[in-house]
C-alpha cells in the first residue's frame, strides 16, 4: 500500500512539473509571438485556436480521463487483457472522432470564420485542423499509461509537444511574414499541429518499447472472455459525457465572445481591419499577460482537490475551512500584486514588448488587468468546491459569469468611446460574478463565513505600497535614462522587492503559508529566527 501511495505521489509530481513547464511555455509563448505577427495576426491566431480547443473538448478533453479510470479498475481486478482491450477500443473511438472533427473543421473553415466575423483567420483554421486528429489519438495513449499509474510518458509527451509547438510556430511565423499576417498567423498555429504529431510519436515510441512485455502478460489470458466492444464504448461515453459538457462551456463562450466583439466593434463604426487589430490587442496580446499568473493557481487548485476531499471524508469541516482560507489567501497574495502591477505599468510594459503597436494596447491591458484577481480566486474556489464533492456548482457559476460577460461585452463594446475596452470590462465583471457566486457556495456548504475581507487586508496594504513604488520608480528611472525598457524593468523589480519586504514587515504571511510554497521552508526558518513571522 505504501509503495502504491509513493508511486501515486511521484507520478502526480512528475505530471504537475511537466504541466507547469508546458503551461509556462504556453503562456509566455504568446508574448514574443505577438511581436512577430502583431495584433492583427494574433486576432487570426486566436479565432483558429478557440475553434481548435472547442473541437478538442469533444475528443481528447474527456475521453482520456475515462480510459484512465476504466484501465485502472481492470488492473485492480487483475485483468490486464481487458485493460489493454479498453485502450485499443478507445484508440479506435478517438481516432474516428478526431478524424471526423479534423475533416469537418478543414472543409468548413470558410463557414466558421465567416460566422465569427473574422474571415482573415481562414488559413490559420486550415493549418490547425489536422492537430485535432493527432492530439486525440495521443489522448488514448495518455489515458492508458495514466491508468497504469505511469505518468512519465504523459509528462514527456507534454513537454515535447509544447517545445515543438513553440519552436515550429516561431520559425514559420517569421518565415511566412513576407506573405502577410494571415499566412504568418497560419504558420504560427501550424506549430500546434506539429506539436500534436510530435506528442503522438513520443507516446508511440514509448508504447512500442513496452509492447513486448505487455504481450507476454496478455498471453496469460488467452481464451478468456472479455467485455464486448459496444459495452466498453458505452461505458467510456457515459463517464466522459458530463466532463465533456462541463469542459465545452468556456471554449463555446470564448467563440461567442469572438463573434460579439467583432460584430459590436463594426457596429461601433470600425472597419474590418481596425476591428481585427483591436480584437487581437485584447484577446491575442493583453489577455496573454493576464493568463501568466493563473499557471500557478491552476497547480494550487489541482492540489486542493485531494487535500480537501481527504478532510471531507473525515467530516472535519473545521480543517476544510482552514485549508480553504489558506488557499484563498495564497491566491490573493499572488493575484492582487499581479493585477495592480499590470494595471499601473500597463503602458510601459506594452511599449517595452510591442514598441510598434498603438497606445490602445496599453489601455486594453489596463482595463483587463483586474481580471487577474477574480480569475485566480475562481480557480482556487473551483478546486475547493471540487474537493468538497460540489463539482457542478463552479460549472454552473462559470456559465452565469460567462453569460454576464457576454451581455456586458455586447452593450459596452458598441460604444465608440470604450470599443475593445468594453469587452475587457466584460471579462473582468464576468469573472467577478463567478467569484462571488463561488464564494457564496463555499460559505453555504462550509456553514461559516471565510472572512475573505479580513484575509485580504494585509495583501492589499502591501499591494498598495508596491503599486506606488513601482509607478514612481518607473517615472524616476525614465527621467534619468529616457529608456522605457530599462525604466519598466527596474520599476517591476523594485515593486516586487517592496511587496516582499512590506508583506513580511506587516506579518502578512504565516509560517504555514510559507511552508506550503515551493522552497518556502528555508525562508520561513530564516524569517522565524529574526522574529519576522
Amino acid at each position: 500500500m505504501e509503495n502504491k501511495k509513493h508511486s501515486f505521489i511521484k507520478g502526480a509530481l512528475i505530471l504537475t512539473i511537466a504541466g507547469l513547464v508546458s503551461k509556462v511555455l504556453g503562456a509566455i509563448y504568446r508574448i514574443p509571438l505577438g511581436q512577430i505577427i502583431t495584433s492583427e495576426g494574433m486576432a487570426y491566431h486566436q479565432t483558429a485556436y478557440d475553434l481548435y480547443v472547442l473541437m478538442l473538448t469533444f475528443s481528447s478533453y474527456s475521453i482520456p480521463t475515462a480510459i484512465s479510470k476504466l484501465v485502472s479498475e481492470r488492473l485492480e481486478e487483475g485483468r490486464r487483457d481487458e485493460a489493454h482491450k479498453i485502450f485499443k477500443v478507445a484508440m479506435g473511438l478517438l481516432a474516428t472522432i478526431g478524424l471526423i472533427l479534423s475533416v469537418t473543421l478543414y472543409f468548413n473553415a470558410d463557414t466558421f470564420t465567416q460566422a465569427f466575423k473574422n474571415p482573415g483567420s481562414y488559413f490559420a483554421v486550415l493549418a490547425v485542423s489536422p492537430a485535432i486528429f493527432t492530439v486525440s489519438i495521443s489522448g488514448a495513449f495518455r489515458g492508458y499509461f495514466q491508468g497504469m499509474q505511469n505518468m512519465t510518458p504523459s509528462a514527456v509527451s507534454q513537454v515535447t509537444e509544447q517545445l515543438s509547438r513553440v519552436l515550429v510556430g516561431f520559425l514559420l511565423a517569421y518565415l511566412f511574414l513576407p506573405y502577410g499576417y494571415m499566412v504568418s498567423a497560419a504558420g504560427a498555429i501550424f506549430g500546434t499541429t506539429v506539436g500534436g504529431l510530435v506528442s503522438f510519436i513520443t507516446l508511440y515510441i514509448i508504447y512500442r518499447k513496452d509492447r513486448p512485455r505487455i504481450m507476454v502478460e496478455l498471453n496469460q489470458f488467452k481464451g478468456k472472455k472479455t467485455e464486448p466492444v459496444v459495452s466498453i464504448i458505452g461505458r467510456i461515453i457515459k463517464f466522459a459525457l458530463p466532463i465533456m459538457i462541463g469542459g465545452s462551456i468556456m471554449p463555446i463562450m470564448n467563440l461567442l465572445d469572438t463573434f460579439i466583439v467583432m460584430d459590436r466593434l463594426q457596429a461601433a463604426g470600425f472597419n474590418q481591419v481596425t476591428a481585427t487589430k483591436l480584437f487581437g490587442q485584447l484577446k491575442g496580446i493583453a489577455t496573454s499577460f493576464v493568463n501568466v499568473p493563473q499557471v500557478f493557481t491552476i497547480s494550487l487548485a489541482a492540489s486542493l482537490v485531494p487535500s480537501i476531499s481527504e478532510s471531507m471524508v473525515r467530516k472535519d469541516l473545521e480543517v476544510v475551512r482552514r485549508k480553504s482560507k489558506l488557499a484563498l489567501k495564497m491566491s490573493l497574495l499572488l493575484g492582487l500584486p499581479a493585477a495592480m502591477g499590470l494595471f499601473i505599468l500597463a503602458g510601459p510594459i506594452m511599449q517595452m514588448f510591442y514598441p510598434n503597436e498603438t497606445e490602445s494596447l496599453g489601455l486594453a491591458l489596463r482595463f483587463v488587468s483586474p481580471a487577474v484577481i477574480f480569475l485566480t480566486l475562481v480557480q482556487t474556489m473551483t478546486g475547493i468546491l471540487q474537493g468538497m464533492g460540489k463539482e457542478r456548482i463552479p460549472v454552473v457559476n462559470m456559465v452565469i459569469g460567462a453569460s454576464a460577460k457576454a451581455v456586458i461585452s455586447y452593450v459596452l463594446t458598441s460604444m465608440p468611446v470604450l470599443n475593445i475596452n468594453g469587452a475587457a470590462l466584460g471579462t473582468v465583471l464576468g469573472y467577478a460574478v463567478a467569484a462571488v457566486l463561488n464564494y457564496r457556495a463555499l460559505v453555504k456548504y462550509q456553514k461559516k463565513s471565510l472572512n475573505i475581507i479580513s484575509i485580504s487586508v494585509k495583501p492589499a496594504i502591501a499591494t498598495a505600497v508596491m503599486t506606488v513604488s513601482a509607478y514612481y520608480s518607473h517615472k524616476l528611472f525614465y527621467g534619468f535614462t529616457g529608456r522605457n525598457s530599462i525604466a519598466a524593468l527596474l520599476g517591476i523589480f523594485i515593486g516586487v522587492v517592496v511587496y516582499g519586504v512590506v508583506i513580511i514587515l506587516i506579518k502578512g504571511v504565516t509560517k504555514e503559508e510559507l511552508d506550503s510554497a515551493p522552497g518556502g521552508q528555508k525562508l520561513s526558518k530564516m524569517l522565524k529566527k529574526r522574529g519576522l513571522i
